[in-house]
């Protein structure tokens, strides 16, 4: 649910506006100064007057009775952008036209803005739509929902109108896929290949090729050495899960990178439907690849450093 900031709805006039106003004015002025045509220029004068003042209370009233009743985002990786899901109610009795949700500026700012951020054309009466809101790409870690706008420019857009929000919750952003294949570690670490190899934790050793085995992991070297297909076959634990240990990415000094590391360590098993643990001892436990948010969120929020 998000915590609406004030009741009232701001408006302000954009360029437009500012334009309707001093041809307004100017009418009047041409009044003062040719008495010929003082009534026309009177009565043209308070007829766009009038005409202004129903903008106004249109604009007020496109936005009156918007609320924002939810708002989630799923993690994503650093560098790319967070999309928030923000959910709009319309709890008025008539339709609303002509919306966008946007992250808040300083409302000194506003006039001068363009309908931008997520378009929403139209919303029915108790109608509930979800608005797809690009943030900007932010570094690893957790991050407060922003405040939000609902706004119009509608009708004419001489006026910008806005309702401020603060929606409650979080979006995560967990560290990009980045760094070797899970095929690629075992190579790096099983030296002459050969069972599981020195030091190799994550090699359990070799098994005949079956038909439809992925050829990323099929071992060539051995393949050419004697001739006989062959697969690599990874630790597993108890559940046949590939586990994706923080310990095992000690061939890395930088903690970031480590955490990198694990990320395409994961999105390689998502890639190729390969279930896994993902193992942050002693840092945290274990996780079941199972719930890959969880998994995320906890790349995001994990402090780093030395294993």
């Amino acid at each position: 649910m998000a915590k609406r900031i004030r009741e009232r709805i701001y408006i302000v006039p954009r360029w437009p506006g500012i334009g309707f106003a001093f041809v307004v004015l100017l009418i009047f002025a041409l009044g003062f100064g040719f008495t010929g045509n003082r009534e026309f220029t009177r009565v043209l004068g308070i007829s766009l007057v009038v005409a202004g003042l129903v903008v106004l209370i249109q604009s007020n009233d496109n936005v009156r009775g918007l609320e924002i009743v939810g708002c989630r985002s799923a993690p994503t990786p650093a560098g790319e952008p967070p999309v928030l899901e923000v959910s709009v109610r319309n709890s008025a009795a008539r339709e609303r036209i002509g919306l966008h949700v946007r992250r808040a500026i300083p409302w000194r700012k506003a006039w001068r803005l363009q309908p931008t951020g997520a378009w929403l054309p139209m919303i029915e009466p108790g109608q509930t739509l979800v608005a797809r809101l690009p943030l900007d790409p932010a570094v690893r870690g957790r991050h407060a929902v922003p405040r939000l706008w609902v706004a119009s420019v509608m009708p004419f857009g001489l006026c910008f109108a806005w309702k401020e929000f603060a929606p409650e919750g979080d979006y995560y952003v967990y560290p990009r896929p980045h760094g070797l294949s899970l095929e690629e570690r075992s190579l790096a670490r099983d030296g002459d290949l050969q069972g599981g190899g020195a030091g190799g934790d994550d090699v359990s050793g070799h098994r005949p090729y079956e038909a439809g085995d992925p050829l990323s992991r099929m071992d060539w070297r051995v393949f050419a050495r004697t001739g006989k297909m062959v697969v690599r076959t990874l630790d597993e634990g108890g559940s046949g899960e590939v586990v994706l240990r923080w310990r095992d990415t000690g061939f890395l000094d930088d903690p970031e990178a480590r955490l990198e590391q694990l990320s395409r360590w994961m999105a390689q098993c998502v890639r190729e439907s390969r279930p896994f643990l993902l193992d942050l001892s002693p840092h945290r436990g274990e996780i079941n690849g199972r719930n890959l948010i969880a998994c995320q969120e906890a790349l995001a929020t994990f402090p780093g450093g030395a294993s």
